[in-house]
């Protein structure tokens, strides 16, 4: 074998081609003042990183948040609510104080309000991801 193929040549075949798909790179540059402010609106944002913060910005003009807390804290207190009407159930059929047409009621309603909660919560995700 020649020498060639032990210098640059070698290298040639062990390199790894990779398709990028943002293969465009642009290089910004900030003052300290600058960059901390920049610091404190990616950690307020749902992106964990310059690049993702930076390019949605550009390409939006606006980085929204939606607060899902509290429609997740509904969800969790209407399947407690659930847990506790099940436990009434037991206890209804245990010593037959309550009918079964009020506890399937009672629980059909419950369903009904986890349905709309879950929904609601889809149906607010769904939109954010259309943006």
């Amino acid at each position: 074998m020649s020498s060639a193929f032990f210098g640059k040549e070698r290298f040639k075949y062990m390199k790894k081609e990779y398709k990028l798909k943002r293969p465009i790179p642009k290089k910004v540059r900030f003052n300290k003042q600058e960059w901390s402010y920049i610091e404190s609106k990616i950690e307020k944002s749902p992106f964990n990183n310059f690049q993702n913060f930076a390019r949605v910005l550009l390409i939006t003009g606006e980085i929204r948040m939606i607060d899902y807390s509290e429609l997740e804290k509904l969800n969790r207190e209407v399947n407690r609510i659930g847990n506790n009407i099940n436990q009434i159930t037991k206890l209804a059929h245990k010593f037959d104080e309550i009918s079964n047409a009020d506890i399937q009621n009672l629980q059909k309603t419950i369903e009904d309000l986890k349905h709309l909660v879950s929904r609601k919560l889809d149906e607010e995700l769904q939109q954010e991801r259309t943006i």
